[in-house]
């Protein structure tokens, strides 16, 4: 329990730490008090730019990195895949092509986009559970078959012609408004409360099948019910900040190494490092080479190709592939 306490109060003080670097650190260097101005007082000349540009790129980087974090811990519990992240099994491409339908097609309904996205996630799950469920979801199959959905999804992105899309593929979080950030915080906050209420199921789902039908347990709904709010984070996000890979594979591995395997206390957990994650890799993408920027889902796939290598050696050789 000590080590558990200790795990969360240094990952609030590391997330804090993270925060007010990416507040300060930039193009233009600011001090503290300007800092203070820009949240709580006078928003003009350089204390304008913490509130306008930079107070929401950090909300969004926190809130999605936390998203897609949980939605990646879901969906290793539900279909007990270690490998399992929405970036790589196909759901997020899937969601950015929801995107698409929005912006070709239907730009007055924009805040709406999220919704459009899940459907887009929800459809390439559906494709990737029928096409494996024969092979009883292997978690080397779900990622074959995720990976050629993803580059499926990708391609029909790539030759729409959708510049919007492009840009925020591009781009990542950069560019992003108030506007952005209420919508994602809306519409993550109900998958995010949801999230944490489901740590008992994740949890009984983690044992044997033969353990759980024979206490009467509905394995089949709750596995689909915490689907669903998986697929529904990662998408929301997807939507407002486009696909990235990756730290729905790593924080859930790395958050039970610090605190357990007990749902119920590694999900606020996962909350944490997620958010921390992302903020990280969007700061250093736009601090290491300015003026120029590296998206921060460059950076986490740069984090993340060699952690998959190592997951895929390590449940490989377990799973007889």
């Amino acid at each position: 329990m000590k080590k558990i306490w200790t795990s969360y109060i240094g990952m609030v003080a590391v997330l804090l730490v993270i925060i007010y670097a990416s507040i300060v650190l930039g193009s233009l260097d600011l001090k503290f008090i300007e800092i203070v101005k820009g949240i709580f007082g006078n928003r003009t000349g350089s204390t304008a730019v913490v509130f306008d540009l930079r107070l929401p790129r950090v909300l969004i980087a926190m809130f999605a990195g936390a998203a897609l974090a949980l939605s990646g811990a879901l969906l290793q519990a539900a279909i007990k895949n270690p490998l399992a992240d929405p970036g790589i099994i196909g759901i997020t491409s899937a969601a950015m092509l929801g995107n698409v339908v929005v912006i070709n097609f239907l730009p007055h309904l924009f805040f709406y986009s999220p919704i459009f996205a899940f459907a887009g996630g929800i459809i390439a799950f559906l494709i990737l559970y029928l096409v494996t469920k024969k092979y009883d979801m292997s978690p080397i199959f779900v990622l074959l078959v995720g990976i050629a959905l993803n580059a499926i999804f990708t391609s029909i992105i790539k030759v729409s012609g959708v510049t919007a899309v492009h840009f925020t593929e591009s781009t990542g979080l950069s560019m992003k408004t108030w506007e952005d950030a209420n919508l994602l915080m809306g519409f993550s906050a109900f998958g995010i409360i949801a999230a944490l209420l489901l740590g008992s199921i994740c949890n009984m789902l983690g044992l044997s099948e033969k353990t759980i039908r024979s206490v009467g347990f509905p394995v089949v709904k709750a596995r689909w019910g915490v689907i669903i709010v998986a697929v529904y984070l990662a998408s929301v996000a997807t939507a407002i900040v486009g696909s990235i890979a990756f730290i729905g594979l790593l924080v859930p591995h790395i958050a039970r190494m610090l605190v357990g395997t007990n749902y119920k206390v590694l999900l606020p957990f996962v909350i944490l490092l997620g958010a921390a994650m992302l903020l990280l890799a969007d700061t250093l993408g736009r601090t290491v080479i300015q003026p120029y920027e590296i998206a921060a889902s460059v950076v986490m796939s740069l984090i993340g190709g060699p952690f998959l290598i190592i997951l895929i050696r390590k449940f490989g050789k377990i799973y007889g592939h």
